[in-house]
């Protein structure tokens, strides 16, 4: 791969954002201080020169020499530490941009449409190998569709619609061929998959002629859209099939000359039934994985992450794991939505990977899943966070047995994506009704003592920090309305809960930083949703800079 760039750096007359850290702003929610205690952040000084070497800020003050750095001159703007999206596929969004969008679909017929649309806009003679869409939700169509319907619009060419929540999967007969599953015949027309079954297929997705390529093609715009947006770390929840798979990755795209100068950071998620394999290779939370590419200061690009737990469903497919039963309308087969580890194997696990040094990321969304991972977290001693916590049991709060209390009290984060209550916002009332108080209660996580990471579980919301930021904020509904006002976040508290747990730049910390035109923690939820950084720098190297 190319030499890296150089990561002696000098940034003249930029303005530090100060910031309270996650732990200050939540003792000042659970002191009750009024809105001006939470709403009244320090102001930045004025502009001061920032030296870089070895991938560490090492001098902060005015007038600084230049002494053979390279030299960028901001002109007072606002610095602050480097973005991380605590949660994405990076796999599933490289692929998404060449997927049919189902996003705005509300019926089977709408998503039909749009996948008859594209065969019919392909240059004569020249089928696709597959046809593929993302976005939708079943939850938002007033039925569930069946494999024979998809077939009677695709024929052979193999076709598969994903779920926006990514917990199903429509497949024509032809895709099920692939995979040598049953097809759809007339004494059953068929339906989507959903949870484990459908999880082992996307494990599998390259096995249809074209899947590979089309994924393969979108990573450089995965890459360099992150570092647009202030990105300078992510944990990839990718299924993967070999800890070779990223290294692998890097090097074929600089062979293609299509590897970005500067990258991420890039933290690799392993799941369950592959967590022996990468044992075997001496691999734990924090290793590095052999191939990486290095950064700047010589630190390594990939890294290997947490074990990947999905406990339950999601909310969007109605097979998230609830105490009570869903609304019956629904006609689930599963009435409390679907359990994929019980709570007993779940503490097993967790307690002899966290024995090897893993950390845990547990998928836990509906409340009585939540209740399991609590529980698991409890018993295992194991480390790491809870993923998603969309919905809070009704008793989370309470001292000392409720599961919120309890997950504070192990020392887990919790790990949020709050643009998915813009997906969501419609289904719920339907889905958990009269639950919506406690459906992304973000402030009542703060409250408790909880350490949020915010993140976008890309594709299933834009890879975009902020996005997250304003969505915590605002709480803005596509109808006009704020969902639950009492459980928005402040921007200082949105954007303490996106920077992976670092404080304001200052003498020792990180070289990954991003300079902005607007002071965000003085923005507004509107404005948050809009800004794009100057700059972005990674290890003291100029990842991204706007024209």
């Amino acid at each position: 791969m190319a030499d890296r760039p150089s990561g002696n750096l000098l940034i003249r007359d930029a303005r530090i954002v100060p910031f309270r850290s996650r732990t200050e702003l939540g003792v000042l929610r659970r002191g009750g201080s009024g809105p001006g205690g939470l709403n009244a952040p320090s102001s930045p000084g004025g502009p001061v020169d920032v030296r870089v070497v070895g991938g560490r800020v090492v001098e902060v003050g005015p007038g600084l020499s230049a002494s053979g750095a390279r030299v960028l001159d901001v002109d007072g703007a606002f610095l602050i530490p480097g973005l991380w999206d605590a949660h994405a596929h990076l796999d599933m969004e490289a692929a998404r941009s060449a997927r049919i969008d189902t996003l705005a679909t509300r019926s089977a017929e709408e998503a039909l449409d749009l996948v008859a649309q594209a065969l019919r806009n392909l240059p004569a003679g020249s089928p696709p190998a597959t046809v593929q869409g993302f976005g939708h939700r079943l939850s938002n169509w007033p039925r569930v569709p069946t494999v024979a319907e998809l077939d009677a619009v695709t024929g052979d060419v193999p076709t598969l619609l994903i779920s926006g929540d990514v917990h199903s999967g429509w497949l024509n007969s032809s895709a099920l061929r692939v995979f040598g599953l049953p097809e759809a015949s007339a004494q059953d027309p068929g339906a989507p998959m959903k949870e484990d079954p459908w999880f082992a297929l996307l494990d599998r997705l390259d096995e249809v002629p074209g899947t590979r390529e089309l994924r393969e093609s979108g990573y450089r715009q995965v890459l360099t859209g992150m570092l647009a947006r202030g990105v300078t770390g992510v944990v990839d929840m990718s299924w993967s099939e070999d800890p070779d798979d990223w290294p692998m990755r890097l090097r074929a795209m600089a062979t293609r000359g299509v590897l970005p100068e500067v990258l991420p950071r890039i933290r690799v998620a392993v799941y369950r039934d592959k967590l022996e394999r990468w044992m075997e290779r001496g691999l734990r939370t924090g290793s590095e994985l052999a191939g990486s590419p290095r950064l700047a200061d010589g630190s390594p690009v990939l890294v290997q992450g947490p074990l990947k737990v999905i406990a339950d469903g999601s909310m969007g497919s109605g097979s998230a794991h609830m105490r009570e039963p869903y609304p019956a309308e629904l006609g689930l087969d599963h009435p409390c939505g679907v359990v994929n580890i019980d709570r007993a194997e779940l503490t097993e696990l967790m307690s002899g990977a966290g024995r090897q040094g893993y950390e845990m990321a547990i998928h836990a969304i509906g409340d009585a899943a939540v209740d399991d991972v609590a529980a698991a977290f409890a018993l295992s001693g194991a480390t790491g966070r809870l993923e998603h916590a969309q919905l809070l049991p009704a008793d989370a709060l309470d001292e000392p047995g409720g599961a919120l209390r309890r997950l504070v009290g192990c020392g887990v984060e919790l790990s949020v994506q709050p643009a998915h209550l813009i997906d969501d916002w419609a289904a719920v009332g339907r889905v958990w009704p009269g639950l919506e108080e406690r459906t992304y209660a973000f402030a009542d996580m703060v409250t408790a003592g909880a350490l949020l990471q915010l993140g976008s579980d890309a594709p299933v919301a834009p890879l975009d920090p902020w996005l997250a930021m304003s969505a915590a904020v605002g709480r803005a509904t596509p109808d006009g309305s704020v969902w639950s006002p009492s459980q928005r976040l402040t921007a200082e508290e949105a954007l303490a809960a996106s920077v992976n747990g670092a404080g304001p730049v200052a003498v020792g910390s990180p070289a990954d930083l991003v300079l902005l035109a607007e002071d965000p923690v003085r923005l507004g939820a509107e404005a948050l949703a809009l800004v794009r950084p100057l700059a972005t720098i990674v290890a003291g190297a100029v990842a991204h800079q706007r024209a």
